[in-house]
């Protein structure tokens, strides 16, 4: 078995019998992976196994040629983006983030563009940025780096709004997250980018009724 180390964000968990917990991360080198980490929960959980959502982690697992199931050894937090549980807002459109990336991605293959975004989402979450704004940027991003997105000419709308895609196409994210949409923009983006999220699902969202 290989040992790997990387960056992590935290995209599901669930308990395992009394002291473990099997966790989805989206890593920066490996995508998504799977595994199990032991020693999490319990009276006395370890002080390098500590998964939480809306973090920025570092994980070490032992690698498995013959499974997509990892031992994850070791979860320690190197960045904790507090502020996105402080608002409603914020939090819902976080988790929203976190179930796109989970649904529109496969265990296994290097995916560093997207883990990128999703980083940089989280941090504009934390610097108080508007979530909706913020939100539509990362639809955008991703459905780029998915190779779903047709372009910004492709759509009929308004002079502001189509500037608007643009900027989130083209742009890189320092400059086009400091864009805050009005909500008629923001509306009519919307709608765009739920099209096509929802053309690409077998099933709707479980965070789209918050949404």
């Amino acid at each position: 078995m290989a040992i790997q180390k990387t960056e992590a964000v935290l995209l599901r968990k669930r308990d395992f019998r009394e002291t473990s917990v099997i966790l989805t991360f989206f890593t920066r080198d490996f995508g998504k992976v799977a595994g199990i980490l032991k020693g999490a929960r319990g009276l006395r959980p370890r002080s390098d196994a500590n998964p939480l959502f809306f973090s920025l982690d570092q994980i070490v697992f032992y690698e498995k040629k013959t499974s997509d199931f990892f031992i994850i050894s070791q979860c320690e937090n190197q960045e904790i983006f507090l502020n996105i549980l402080k608002e409603w807002d914020r939090a819902r459109n976080a988790y929203y983030i976190l179930e796109l990336i989970d649904t529109f991605t496969e265990l296994g293959g290097k995916a560093e563009g997207l883990f990128e975004i999703l980083v940089s989402s989280f941090r504009s979450f934390d610097n108080e940025k508007d979530a909706l704004s913020i939100t539509r940027l990362f639809e955008v991003k991703l459905l780029s780096e998915l190779g779903l997105w047709p372009g910004s000419e492709y759509f009929k709308l308004t002079k502001g709004a189509l500037s608007t895609l643009l900027c989130f196409e083209k742009e890189a994210w320092q400059t086009a997250s400091k864009i805050k949409l009005t909500r008629e923009i923001g509306d009519e983006i919307k709608i765009v980018t739920g099209k096509i999220i929802g053309d690409n699902l077998d099933k709707p969202l479980k965070t789209s009724k918050f949404l």
